[in-house]
């Protein structure tokens, strides 16, 4: 492995963990909204971050990583 390919897949790994972590924030701001609402937000709002955030945290990752899977070199 190169050091390119190396700073690219560290790179990746980074993007895609950032996509985690946001997903998780909104699904906690997301049933914050839902149960308490809290900063003043309507319950659709809260809905709709839960729903946004689910995405974010089980499929965008999914999606990223089949996307930028490399192909074996024979």
């Amino acid at each position: 492995m190169t050091p390119e390919d190396e700073t690219k897949a560290q790179y990746r790994f980074l993007v895609i963990n950032i996509c985690r972590i946001t997903g998780a924030a909104m699904l906690v701001i997301g049933l914050a909204v839902i149960a308490r609402g809290v900063f003043g937000l309507p319950k659709a709002a809260g809905y709709l971050l839960f729903l946004v955030g689910m995405v974010d945290f089980l499929l965008v990752p999914v999606f990223l990583s089949k996307r930028w899977k490399s192909t074996p070199k024979i």
